[in-house]
């Protein structure tokens, strides 16, 4: 990574244009990141906290599963969109691969460095969702840089693999959406982990984004510091995946020029 950390002046240049490109001809232009987590967040809202009436456990105030819900699936959103988007970065860039010699680890980073902006942008959206439906946050609020470091950590160790694997199996970005279907409803982002039946509530143990999504709501709704059971097997899970990633693409990397 030091070697990258050279080309950090192209990595900025790269998540600038990628900004500007994504809402390019766009009357609303950046807004429309905005607009489209809130009419999201509204929908999910209106279907689960009105119609389906779901509520925290011991809690009958809807707004309070709203901020539940908004603290679980901005991070989760911008978390996915990464993902999917930095699984094609290489076979996308592929021009740029044969021909400029400069590491091709740059790709999935300045994609995940760019989506990073929704992240930001849907920490802001919660912000003032809570400012007024509670007031001022905790204290605790000071955690999400550590949040933030882990969910990025976690997503670039996840983009390295995707993104050196499709260019071997082109079938993994069509996957995707499906995966990242399945998982978020295996995640306890729009319920509770209350309604999961007792004999299966285990299986979210197993789930990395549990985890991520419960530091999240810990800093932002809850205001409490992380459960160490939560904090350091996420911590050292992020650690380890994102060692392995690096070794991963460094090691498939060499194969690219024949294959793109």
């Amino acid at each position: 990574m030091t070697s990258i950390f050279e080309y950090r002046g192209l990595i900025a240049n790269f998540v600038k244009r990628d900004i500007s490109q994504k809402y390019v001809g766009s009357l609303l232009g950046l807004y429309w990141s905005v607009i489209n987590p809130i009419i999201t967040l509204v929908v999910y809202i209106l279907v689960f906290g009105v119609f389906l009436k779901v509520r925290l456990p011991g809690d009958t105030d809807i707004w309070d599963f709203a901020l539940y819900f908004a603290a679980g699936f901005l991070p989760w959103t911008a978390f996915q969109d990464s993902v999917m988007r930095a699984a094609r970065s290489i076979i996308d860039n592929k021009n740029y691969i044969k021909k400029v010699p400069f590491p091709s680890e740059i790709f999935p980073l300045y994609v995940t460095l760019s989506e990073c902006v929704n992240l930001l942008i849907g920490l802001v959206i919660f912000f003032v969702l809570y400012l007024i439906l509670k007031g001022v946050p905790t204290i605790f609020i000071l955690l999400l840089p550590l949040a933030i470091l882990l969910q990025l950590m976690f997503t670039l160790s996840l983009a390295f693999f995707l993104s050196s694997g499709s260019v071997y199996f082109r079938d993994i970005p069509q996957m995707l959406g499906a995966i990242f279907m399945i998982w978020f409803w295996a995640t306890p982002i729009a319920y509770t982990v209350n309604l999961i039946p007792a004999g299966f509530q285990w299986i979210v143990t197993w789930n990395p984004a549990y985890y991520m999504l419960t530091i999240y709501r810990d800093a932002l709704f809850y205001g409490k510091i992380p459960a160490l059971d939560i904090l350091l097997p996420f911590g050292i899970f992020c650690i380890v995946l994102f060692s392995a990633g690096i070794l991963f693409f460094k090691k498939t990397k060499r194969g690219f020029g024949e294959l793109l």
